[in-house]
């Protein structure tokens, strides 16, 4: 019926400069009749179920939240979280201050290094001079 509907309008006349579509109205309306007598009853009451079901989902999620309030389970839940997002800025504070000193560390050879290529440079060429 869809296709029906969709050869309807394809079937139909533009308006010219108004981009408007003259259509077969009863022939439309006639199809929209038939595609609510065709929806079966079965969708309907499917519908009906998921909405109940989504209802009682709500209604437990909530039963299971109030019971973790009450036995203080997401307190302790939260004071761990809480610890553990301590413990990983601390630790990820010191992975940064070691690789800061490790960088320094490398560079400052380097420095050196260079320091003595150099060195060694200008000697060649006062000697070459």
């Amino acid at each position: 019926m869809i296709d029906e509907l969709e050869d309807v309008l394809v079937e139909g006349r533009r308006i010219p400069f108004s981009g408007r579509l003259l259509v077969d109205e009863e022939r439309i309306l006639d199809i929209i009749d038939r595609m609510r007598i065709a929806v079966p009853e079965e969708l309907k009451q499917a519908r009906r179920v998921i909405q109940e079901q989504d209802h009682l989902l709500s209604e437990a999620r909530a039963r299971v939240n109030q019971a973790l309030e009450e036995q203080g389970l997401l307190v302790a839940v939260e004071e761990a979280r809480q610890r553990i997002l301590l413990q990983a800025e601390q630790e990820a504070t010191q992975v940064r201050v070691g690789a800061d000193e490790y960088a320094r560390q490398v560079l400052e050879d380097l420095d050196a290094q260079l320091t003595k290529i150099v060195a060694n440079v200008r000697l060649g060429l006062e000697t070459l001079a």
